[in-house]
């Protein structure tokens, strides 16, 4: 295998090595993650062990896999085959965030096949919000690496295939509770609201307990978490597509003032705003 790697900024990264059993016997994950591409940043490749499969929450970027060039946008995901020559790039003016994973397991051309049949590797989601919880799911796996986790990421990896599969992929019915589905989509669309415990509730038309239970069975946190990944992801397109200070940023996507906003930027991504925004600015 050869690469040739751009620069990107890693969000999140986390990575699995099955066993030697596993990988004949489950699909699994090899490794997955969030980034947030600097401009024309991406990777070439001969090859890969595994497929990988790429979300476009924001911006854009293009993939080409062998003669073919795919153009992603927003709401698009693309499924990339290891085994053919393969590059991807986030776009100079409008640099992709793209959450993302690797998978292994037997006979991935046939699964590709059976999944995509002859639509091609590009896919309209439909429901992006539970696209977005999917890939949270997917996370809160990976780090909890107790007995079982290959079992764990199986049936993970089987409610993926299951968004994907269905007549017309693009239109296939949300697997989210549809209250859950309201919630999430409001939250995406609204970050910077208040969202009390009472206003979460009033959206999805149930009770705390049930509201938290929801989340916690289908997307893996809590409904504070969930809102509080959408305020930073807000963020740090405001860093990296206007000149407002960190203050305004803050107020702008529903944090308390500039400290909370640098404390929660700082625990999720490892690096201070000011530290980040200086990065993606040289990028």
């Amino acid at each position: 295998m050869t690469e040739n790697s751009r620069t990107a900024v890693t969000r999140l990264s986390l990575y699995h090595l099955p066993d030697a059993a596993a990988r004949y016997l489950f699909l699994s994950v090899l490794r997955a993650g969030w980034i947030d591409a600097a401009p024309g940043g991406g990777i070439a490749r001969q090859n890969c062990p595994g497929d990988d499969v790429l979300y476009c929450l924001s911006g854009r970027g293009e993939v080409r896999i062998g003669a073919e060039l795919l153009r992603i946008a927003p709401g698009q995901l693309v499924w990339i085959p290891g085994d053919q020559p393969h590059e991807h790039w986030a776009d100079i003016a409008d640099p992709w965030s793209v959450m993302w994973f690797r998978m292994q397991g037997p006979d991935l051309p046939l699964l590709r096949l059976r999944i995509l049949g002859q639509g091609g590797p590009q896919v309209n989601i439909a429901s992006g919000a539970e696209m977005i919880a999917w890939f949270q799911t997917l996370f809160s796996t990976l780090s909890d690496q107790r007995p079982g986790v290959e079992v764990r990421l199986n049936a993970v990896l089987a409610r993926f295939l299951e968004l994907l599969s269905g007549p017309a992929n693009s239109e296939a019915r949300s697997l989210l509770p549809a209250p859950l589905d309201r919630l999430m989509k409001q939250m995406m669309d609204h970050p910077e609201a208040p969202w009390t415990a009472e206003d979460m509730a009033k959206v999805a038309r149930l009770s705390h307990s049930q509201l938290r239970r929801l989340f916690h069975q289908h997307v893996g946190v809590t409904p504070r978490s969930f809102l509080r990944n959408q305020r930073l992801v807000r963020a740090q397109r405001l860093m990296q597509e206007s000149k407002l200070s960190l203050k305004q940023i803050a107020e702008a996507t529903g944090f308390f003032d500039a400290f909370h906003f640098s404390r929660e930027f700082k625990r999720a991504v490892g690096q201070s705003p000011a530290v980040w925004r200086v990065a993606e600015w040289r990028g």
